[in-house]
Order: structure tokens, then sequence, then C-alpha cells
């Protein structure tokens, strides 16, 4: 009698592959996102006032939030079949046409950006709630998911009738609200989370390519329009150290199962992990935003401005902040002594607060950026020099 095996199934919870890896439609559905934050990275080089960050980090939170949401959905229960691909296709023509909205009318548009992202939040709400009445061991899970998406649907769509800028604030509390329920207080409060086979990390890792891909354009676009000006080069030359710096850090001790191992943690890591996902957001913003700065200073430099970076300089705090609140967010383990670890902090503190400070008080947009890179620079080779010593003593174990 021949013996029958069962292939495992790639429906529902996403639980007996031994590694996941990101599928060709999220790629695609990816690129739309590209669109969005080249649109929101135009709208804050038109107006970099305190006024206008807020504005581009506020319609950036809810764009993200978008992918975000969508993106873990799939990382739970895609099976790249029909019904999910339409799913995903559905919500990335919603990204589209927001990245469409999103100019500098913002509040002539505000409604249709309200509507949009209500009927995005509704398909959403819909989707949990239709897999959970089908996924037993998930089902708590897309209550939870399905309340929070519902009550961020409601609130968006309520926002319509509020006039601006009362609508701003009704969209802050429908992020919050919806992050909160569907997110830590959905894993504080179930009884045992569902055990998926996550790559959430490496779609935050495709996202950081993004965002750095923009910040390079950024970098691009200020030579160009500073004529190939010795000043403009010199800060061109130095905004992309900076880029190569951030993707170099990133990546050098990435963790592509991080969110798979805080998941078969204690609950109180499995909390502790979204500083891990939402910590991510930092870092977006401030890689594009840094890129935006720049620009500027490559803009200024060509034409012997001398001028202030502030934007530049909140770019770089908000960065390194990012960064230790990701690390922190999944306990990373570098695999190095305490006090390397400490030095590694106080290198990033330098870059935090002298950038801060060499932004906000010295009008020479090329020291600016050249000084920066030169400490992301450093930084990098300290932390890669760390690390391959730590690669070295494994491997002499090992023999």
């Amino acid at each position: 009698m021949t013996e029958t095996t069962t292939a495992p199934r790639a429906s529902k919870l996403h639980d007996w592959e031994p590694l996941r890896r990101a599928t060709w439609l999220e790629l695609f559905c990816d690129l739309v996102f590209v669109v969005a934050v080249a649109r929101l990275g135009a709208l804050l080089h038109t107006d970099h006032s305190v006024r206008g960050f807020l504005a581009f980090a506020g319609l950036f939170v809810a764009v993200w939030w978008l992918w975000l949401s969508f993106s873990y959905f799939a990382d739970l229960f895609d099976d790249d079949g029909p019904l999910q691909r339409l799913t995903q296709l559905v919500a990335a023509l919603g990204a589209a046409i927001l990245a469409v909205t999103v100019d500098g009318d913002i509040r002539a548009h505000s409604a249709r950006f309200a509507a949009i992202f209500a009927v995005l939040l509704l398909l959403l709400t819909v989707m949990y709630a239709w897999t959970g009445a089908r996924e037993p061991r998930a089902a708590e899970l897309c209550r939870w998911y399905t309340a929070g998406s519902g009550i961020g649907a409601a609130l968006w769509a309520i926002s319509i009738l509020v006039p601006v800028p009362g609508r701003y604030a009704v969209w802050a509390v429908a992020l919050v609200a919806n992050a909160t329920v569907s997110g830590p207080l959905a894993y504080a409060k179930m009884r045992e989370a569902p055990r998926q086979v996550s790559h959430m990390p490496e779609r935050f890792g495709l996202f950081v390519l993004v965002v750095l891909g923009e910040a390079v354009w950024s970098t691009v676009t200020g030579i160009t329009e500073g004529s190939w000006s010795p000043g403009a080069v010199t800060v061109a030359v130095s905004g992309f150290v900076i880029a190569a710096s951030m993707w170099w850090i990133y990546f050098l001790a990435f963790d592509e199962e991080a969110i798979s191992r805080v998941l078969s943690q204690s609950r109180t890591a499995q909390v502790r992990s979204f500083l891990y996902g939402y910590g991510h957001l930092i870092v977006y913003v401030a890689i594009v935003a840094s890129g935006v700065g720049v620009e500027l200073a490559a803009e200024a430099a060509a034409h012997g401005h001398r001028v202030t970076l502030p934007l530049f300089g909140v770019a770089q705090a908000l960065l390194i902040a990012g960064f230790v609140t990701v690390s922190n967010g999944v306990g990373l383990e570098l695999g190095v002594p305490l006090r390397t670890q400490r030095m590694f902090l106080a290198l990033k503190l330098v870059i935090a607060v002298g950038g801060l400070v060499l932004s906000l008080w010295v009008a020479l947009p090329a020291l600016v950026v050249a000084a920066t890179a030169v400490a992301w620079a450093v930084l990098t080779a300290v932390e890669v020099g760390a690390l391959e010593r730590v690669r070295k003593r494994s491997l002499q174990v090992i023999e």
C-alpha cells in the first residue's frame, strides 16, 4: 500500500512554512506606495516650516498605517489566491488615489482623502471578520482586529462631517484608536496569540529601501538644481554617505525572524515588540525628511546662501531615536560587550545632538551636512568592526 502525504496547506493562518518571503504582489503594491512617499517628500520640500513638517508627518503616518494594516493581514493569512490578490490590488488602487490627493492643498481634498481611507479600512474590517469565521486558531485575534479596523473606518467616515481643522483631530484619534486596538491591546488581552511564520521584518526592510530611494532621489535632485556647483556636489556626496550609512547600520544585524521569535516568547515581549513595528514609522519619516533636508542644503550651497537647516537636524535626531526604539522593541542582541554597546549609543547620541545643534546654529549648509556624514561614517565603521570581531570569535569557537 502506497503511503500518501498531505501537502502543507497554503491558506488561512501562516504557520506551516519554514521561512516566508515577500510575494511578487507585495512588491508590486510597494511600488504604489513609492508614489505616495514621493508625493509626500515633494510636499515637505515645498513647505518645510514647522507647520509643513507636521502636515507631512501626519499624512505619512496615515499612508504608512494603510500599508502596515494590509501588509500584516497578508503576513497572517495571504494564500496568494485570486481573492487575496484582488483584495490587495484594490488596496493598492486606493493608495494610488490617496497619493493623487496629496498635494499642496490638502485642505481642499481632505474629505476625499478621508472617504477613501474609510472605504479601505472597511474592506480590511470585512476581511478580518470573514477570515475569523473560518480560522478558529485566529478567531480571537480577528475579533480584535475587526473591531480596531471598524472603529478606524467609522471615525474616518465621521471626520468627513467635521469641518477643517477639526477634521484632522478626528483623523489623529482614528489612527491612535485603530493602532491601539489592532495591536498592543489585542496582544495584551488575547488568551493566546496565534503563532504564524512572519515575514514582517522583511516587509519593514523593504519599506526602508523605498524611503531610502526617495532620500537618494532628493540628493540627486539637489545636484541638478544646484547646477553641479562645488557646494551642491559636496552636499550631495555627503548626503549619499549618510543614506548609505543608514542602510548599512539598519541591515548590519538584520534579523528576519524577529517577529516569529517574539511570538514564541512571553506576553510582555509580544506587546513590547510593537515598539519594533511602530518604531519603524519614526525611521521612515526621518529618512524622507533627511533626504529633503539634503536637497534644501544643496540648493542653498549652490547659491552661496548662509542658512540653517532645522529640518535636516530634526531628521537626524528622529532617525537615531527610531533606530534605538526599533532595536529595543525586539531586544536585539548584537553579541558585543556592554561597554561596546554603550559606545554605539554614545556615537548615536553625538549624531542626534550634534547634528541638531549644528543644523540650528551653523549657517553653512555644506559644512553641516559634511560633518554629519563624517559622524555617520565613523559610526558605521565602528559597528562593522565590532560585529566582525564577534563573527570571528564565533567561528573560532565552532572550530
